[in-house]
């Protein structure tokens, strides 16, 4: 999107760079003998290879031993690459596996197939997205 401001015969143009997402997944830290897979997508932002954007996220990680872990945070800057496109890091800490609710019944199925871990615990991640898409044309 370009927004054009015209001042005393000078034509001045300001462009908005396009909103994009990106994809990322990983694993998480082995603690009490498990881990847990993060998939997300991002949160759309405006900004390109070469500006200073960031991208926020939340979700929930997978189930394992009868349990699950919220996660959030902000992206770190685009990490420029050679084609023009850009990646973001991405590293962080679960919340504490303080979450119980249903989840359809996968709680309860994990609990039984694998067992139950109920000591509170933490799970570190990092990792780079995958290269912004969904972008809209300027």
């Amino acid at each position: 999107m370009k927004h054009i401001l015209h001042l005393g015969g000078f034509c001045v143009v300001n462009f908005v760079p396009p909103a994009h997402v990106h994809f990322f997944t990983t694993t998480t830290s082995e603690e009490l003998g498990h881990h847990h897979l993060l998939r997300l997508y991002t949160f759309s932002a405006n900004g390109t290879s070469y500006d200073a954007h960031v991208h926020h996220y939340q979700g929930i990680t997978g189930i394992k031993y009868g349990h699950y872990h919220a996660y959030y945070g902000i992206t770190g800057p685009p990490i420029s690459l050679a084609n023009g496109s850009h990646i973001h890091l991405l590293t962080g800490i679960v919340d504490l596996n303080l979450y119980n609710t249903s989840r359809s019944g996968a709680l309860v199925k994990s609990a039984n197939t694998e067992g139950l871990i109920v000591e509170l615990h933490q799970h570190t991640y990092q990792g780079y997205s995958t290269t912004g898409f969904g972008y809209e044309p300027w």
